[in-house]
């Protein structure tokens, strides 16, 4: 590969990740405005509830997904690379009956035992929520599976456009069913359930539109879904295709384990606070309804925080493929700088962020939330918008360095130490005090992951000759996925 292509293909990437980050904000901002009218409508009882049903299912989200889509991407892609095409609708195939199960199992566990985390949480009123939303887990991971074989093909548009559809039907239905509660006259409870059942809509739409785009895909491509089953079934037999999956299935689990180990750290902080702050409040001597609508006012901070954290990780996620590309060849010094950039923007963006909210925290409140309850709680749960923006870009910068476990114990740590600091100071402060211990605890594990992450960079050598098959194979895969983009725009053309 001549030094122009190669200069083109690194491009492509930036320019597929700038398109997932766009999609990500806009998502992520109708994310926002779906809570903004939950909370002002159906009150602070209602927000808790949301915001202690929805970590549950993102962690059982993440246990179920994790790792996979971008597994699937990088089998596809090195398929795509070796002229396999039917190779890479085997990976498919396989990623869909792996995801399918694995969001199988987790539609059970939520579904059967609702009642048991509902009393957990504190509140049994939660349980019709954790019902509601667990459907949710029958399309997602499915969805998660096509979104890797497109980007397997350096298609980013058609999971860009999937995410934004997602998340618009996703609001749309929670509107429509918070407009129909609140004229049926709903309890809470049912208005929560009804809003948590936006996401199985969302994500139902979202597989459609996938699917429909894959497969018009295949058909312009002229190959066939039916015929890469004849072909299978002639090659091997039904026996062999049948073994062939379970292969299928092993490689993609074996690629996927480190970068799940990672991922499913991410929402336990949130489901450390799930179970503690509402039994803490609980334990203080507030009723249930009134611990939950503090949680709920507790939660207010955190969606602006959310939104400071998905972005700089929608960002910060084009560096892991092209530092792992970059080892080795030469480009690797310059990508060296451009994630040194990005750790220093991640400081500065996070950190007026962070004093951003902190010092309006009054009328953003107010604005956003029509009242100024819990302002202090508010302006503390700002705070940590700076450890939000430097652990996702210091988490980049390590995996694409290889450090792939490093973040996940920085993130355990944080999980346990706010779990210990939310013992000792939510009994007597209150939800002020579980937001001052997650200013402590986020903040120590931003402050390790960037000076590991600097460390890394100034250390990591280009890959040797002989631990290089990673980072050649990962190279050919994205020139093969990359010309065969090309290939079909140019028949589309």
């Amino acid at each position: 590969m001549n030094s122009e292509t190669g200069q083109g293909a690194h491009k492509h990437v930036w320019n597929g990740a700038l398109l997932m980050a766009a999609a990500m904000l806009v998502s992520k901002l109708l994310g926002v405005l779906q809570k903004i009218p939950l909370q002002n409508l159906a009150g602070d009882r209602v927000f808790g509830i949301y915001n202690a049903v929805y970590p549950l299912y993102q962690l059982l989200l993440v246990a179920a997904t994790a790792g996979l889509p971008p597994a699937v991407a990088i089998v596809v892609a090195r398929r795509l690379a070796a002229g396999d095409g039917v190779g890479a609708l085997q990976a498919r195939r396989a990623a869909l009956w792996l995801l399918g199960a694995s969001g199988a199992a987790g539609f059970a566990l939520l579904w059967l035992g609702a009642p048991l985390l509902a009393s957990a949480i504190g509140d049994a009123h939660t349980s019709g929520a954790i019902r509601s939303v667990a459907f949710a887990l029958w399309f997602v991971p499915a969805l998660s599976a096509l979104r890797g074989y497109s980007q397997g093909r350096s298609d980013m548009s058609a999971p860009a456009v999937s995410q934004v559809v997602e998340q618009f039907v996703r609001v749309a239905v929670m509107a429509a069913l918070l407009a129909w509660g609140l004229s049926r006259a709903w309890e809470d409870s049912q208005m929560a359930a009804g809003a948590m059942a936006g996401s199985g809509a969302g994500a139902l739409a979202a597989m459609a539109l996938m699917a429909w785009k894959q497969r018009r895909l295949a058909r312009a491509e002229g190959i066939a879904y039916a015929e890469v089953e004849v072909h299978a079934a002639q090659k091997s037999g039904q026996v062999q295709k049948q073994r062939g999956l379970s292969v299928e299935m092993k490689e993609l689990s074996k690629l996927a384990f480190p970068m799940a180990f990672g991922a499913i750290v991410v929402p336990l902080a949130a489901v450390v606070d799930v179970f503690m702050v509402p039994r803490l409040l609980i334990g203080m001597g507030m009723p249930d309804a009134a611990a939950m609508s503090q949680f709920g006012m507790y939660s207010r901070g955190q969606t602006l925080v959310q939104l400071v954290a998905m972005i700089s990780g929608a960002a910060a996620s084009a560096m892991v493929p092209t530092l792992a590309l970059s080892r080795g060849r030469e480009q690797w010094e310059e990508t060296r700088r451009q994630a040194g950039l990005a750790l220093r923007a991640a400081w500065w963006i996070g950190a007026g962020a962070a004093l951003g909210i902190a010092l309006l925290a009054r009328p953003i409140n107010v604005m956003l939330f029509a009242d100024d309850h819990a302002t202090g709680t508010f302006a503390w749960i700002g705070l940590t918008a700076l450890a939000a923006a430097v652990s996702t870009v210091s988490a980049a910068v390590l995996q694409g360095c290889g450090q792939v476990k490093l973040p996940a114990l920085l993130l355990l740590g944080a999980a346990a130490l706010k779990a210990a600091l939310n013992a000792a100071l939510v009994p007597a402060h209150g939800i002020a005090g579980a937001a001052a211990a997650g200013v402590i605890a986020l903040t120590a594990a931003a402050i390790i992951a960037a000076a590991a992450a600097r460390a890394a960079l100034a250390a990591s050598p280009p890959a040797s000759a002989g631990a290089g098959g990673t980072a050649a194979a990962a190279a050919a895969a994205h020139r093969g996925s990359a010309l065969a983009a090309a290939r079909l725009r140019r028949r589309a053309a």
